[in-house]
């Protein structure tokens, strides 16, 4: 469930780029926060069923370190490009965290 919401949010991302007016991009961007929203509890929730305070530590760390480095990047991207990068460039950092979180939260596979 959280990779379809991830994906589909990451897909709404880099429709953004392609908008034409105000109208659109509200409607887009209404959408894409509502997938993306509906995952952040999903994934703290595996975190949290973890039961260590390191686990925890990682997630609230990366929260502080994107509310940091976030506008940051992003004032860069725009300073030498223009919004379409940025938006692509958002879709390819969520594809990029979504494939890191598949891998290490993989289940193995049942064998008998």
């Amino acid at each position: 469930m959280i990779v379809f919401l991830v994906l589909s949010g990451t897909l709404f991302q880099s429709l953004l780029s392609l908008s034409q007016g105000v109208l659109d991009f509200a409607v887009i961007r209404m959408i894409q926060s509502g997938l993306i929203a509906a995952a952040i509890p999903l994934v703290i929730s595996i975190f949290a069923a973890e039961s260590k305070a390191g686990a925890m530590g990682f997630l609230n760390a990366s929260r502080f370190a994107g509310a940091a480095l976030g506008p940051v990047l992003a004032t860069s991207i725009l300073a030498y490009s223009n919004m379409t990068a940025l938006y692509l460039s958002i879709s390819g950092l969520t594809l990029l965290a979504l494939c890191g979180f598949v891998v290490v939260f993989k289940k193995p596979m049942d064998t008998r």
